[in-house]
């Protein structure tokens, strides 16, 4: 499959869509050499404060990051397991994702940050994926700290800054309230599957605002709350992604700051990858995500099909059957990832023109994380089946079916997507726009 991107910026397409496309994996080459948790050589010493990094381009940016995630995989998969039973992040994860850069990523340049480009940060976070699903997950959202930066004034944003990169939550769908007061807001809601809530020190809570006990006309804002205010439901039992920590929460008479409101869509003149909206990022981060949580599935079913075979019995990898059901789920794999190559290819030529992304290109980049997430799911019930015993009990096979499985129940990568997908891609009428994961008419239209 090749990707026909017109007018597109040719260096962003040659620096990230081959990369992408090609036969090889930089995620599975890099790990499994020989097994899948083959000892890494660490290139580089990852710094937490990225003194260097300010102005570099976003390739040197994404090496620079693939390399401190390469040095650090050993040790993150053996936190793996312990994570799942705390229910969170672990403090040798936090302090081993901390010193790794990651949550640079998206922070402007000017700023001290990585500002990486949509297809290079895919590339990041798909090896996140690949490195453990549920750690993948969490880091991959605290490394969207940027996106949330550029919708504050800088002035804020540097002060968000003074003591570190932060690690900032956020909830999905606008509920409960927030009320004007003097001096900005006073904010009362409760928010489900909240991922990453129990490490982080804020959560963006999406709210309507009221004036007194009436609904202010527009969209809802977004308001910065510190994690301390928050309070946990602590009802995150689940089949998987367990140490993602996705609980509900509460916050109640929380005063906010006017200058910790923002609007969820970026100002003119946002950095880099921020300009493409908050809801394509997510699309993009849930697409690379599976995309690396799939290709660690086929590599793990395949180290058990070619494993030896207990007395007696042959191989699975020698069953003709296997074969091909597992170059089905293969091509199937690389199909969806070079859907998501060319979609980010194309994010990336449209934001360095200075354009806003199309509905189309809206249209496709949640069509390429639900079509990785269908396949990773039906791959996940395969290879639990072919994996026997080996899937039943605990161990490496069976966590990463069930992180497969858990990824592949998010909202925004759910089926129910689809018909909206198809209508926009006969032609839904022109008013119509993405709202969540829904075409709808935006307030005030």
């Amino acid at each position: 499959m090749t990707a026909t991107i017109p007018n597109a910026n040719s260096d962003g397409i040659t620096e990230y869509l081959p990369k992408l496309m090609a036969s090889e994996f930089p995620c599975s080459r890099a790990l499994v050499p020989a097994t899948p948790f083959s000892r890494i050589e660490a290139p580089m010493t990852p710094t937490p404060d990225l003194p260097n990094a300010t102005g570099t381009d976003s390739a040197a940016g994404r090496d620079r990051l693939l390399a401190a995630l390469d040095a650090i995989a050993d040790e993150l998969q053996l936190e793996g397991p312990a994570c799942d039973e705390a229910g969170k992040l672990t403090d040798r994860t936090m302090e081993l994702l901390r010193d790794s850069g990651l949550g640079w990523t998206y922070v402007a340049r000017d700023l001290g940050g990585l500002d990486l480009s949509a297809g290079d940060s895919a590339l990041v976070f798909e090896r996140f994926a690949y490195i453990d699903g549920a750690i993948g997950w969490t880091g991959g959202i605290f490394a969207g700290l940027g996106l949330f930066l550029a919708l504050f004034e800088k002035s804020v944003a540097k002060s968000l800054l003074a003591d570190g990169v932060p690690n900032c939550s956020a909830t999905a769908y606008p509920n409960g309230r927030a009320v004007r007061v003097e001096g900005g807001y006073r904010i009362t809601a409760s928010y489900s599957y909240c991922s990453g809530l129990p490490n982080a020190d804020y959560v963006l809570c999406n709210s309507l605002v009221f004036d007194g006990d009436q609904p202010v006309p527009g969209p809802p804002l977004m308001f910065l709350v510190p994690a301390s205010e928050v309070t946990l439901k602590g009802n995150w039992d689940t089949i998987g992604l367990r140490g993602t920590g996705s609980v509900d929460f509460s916050v109640t008479d929380c005063f906010v700051p006017e200058h910790h409101a923002v609007s969820l869509f970026p100002p003119p003149g946002a950095p880099g990858t921020s300009t493409a909206g908050l809801q394509a990022v997510v699309h993009l981060g849930r697409q690379a995500w599976a995309s690396g949580i799939t290709r660690r599935l086929l590599d793990e079913i395949a180290s058990h099909a070619t494993s030896e075979p207990r007395p007696g019995a042959t191989r699975l990898a020698d069953n003709p059957v296997f074969r091909t059901e597992y170059a089905d789920f293969e091509l199937a794999y690389r199909s969806a990832r070079a859907l998501g190559a060319e979609v980010f290819a194309e994010v990336d030529a449209t934001l360095a023109r200075g354009e806003t992304l199309s509905r189309r290109l809206n249209t496709l980049l949640a069509g390429a994380s639900v079509h990785m997430h269908d396949v990773s799911r039906d791959l996940a019930l395969w290879a639990f089946n072919k994996g026997g015993g080996t899937a039943l009990r605990a161990g490496k096979l069976q966590r990463v079916i069930r992180d497969a499985i858990s990824g592949g129940q998010h909202a925004v990568a759910s089926r129910s997507l689809l018909p909206d997908i198809g209508h926009e891609l006969l032609g839904a009428p022109p008013e119509l726009q993405w709202i969540q994961t829904k075409l709808g008419v935006p307030p005030g239209m």
